[in-house]
């Protein structure tokens, strides 16, 4: 496994990528967040070998300190590609929420902890910023 930090937009990132065992992907790490990336490789020797067994694809979304549920943060900026959840739902930790596009990347957006969805900040085709409040679970 190979292990970054990068600066983009002027916020730091903990990266880490691996080969996914007997797949033509990478499994790329994004400050805890997992994604699956289809890579053509240009040197394959470079790139980290394949660790036995992958994490899922489902990552949690983050949330503020000292509570189950919390607020919602847009990781990277995107757009919205589904909203997978409706206000009053009730959702269960590891519970898909929505789906994030940001840098041609599909990112599944997930529930840390389980409660109830209070308020959707967010819809299908929105443009997000890095930090914007996507939605909020008590």
């Amino acid at each position: 496994m190979r292990k970054f930090r990068l600066t983009i937009g002027g916020k730091r990132y903990a990266v880490s990528a691996e080969r996914e065992a007997g797949t033509g992907r990478l499994k790329i790490t994004l400050d805890g967040r997992v994604h699956l990336v289809e890579v053509e490789e240009e040197n394959p020797s470079r790139l980290p070998s394949a660790a036995p067994p992958p994490r899922p694809a489902v990552a949690p979304a983050p949330r503020p300190a000292g509570g189950a549920g919390g607020q919602v943060i847009a990781p990277l900026p995107g757009l919205i590609l589904s909203v997978e959840v409706e206000e009053g739902q009730t959702v269960e930790a590891g519970e898909k929420l929505l789906v994030l596009e940001a840098m041609k990347m599909e990112n599944i957006i997930a529930a840390e902890a389980g409660g109830t969805v209070r308020s959707l900040q967010v819809r299908k085709g929105d443009k997000v910023e890095a930090g914007q409040v996507l939605m909020e679970i008590a």
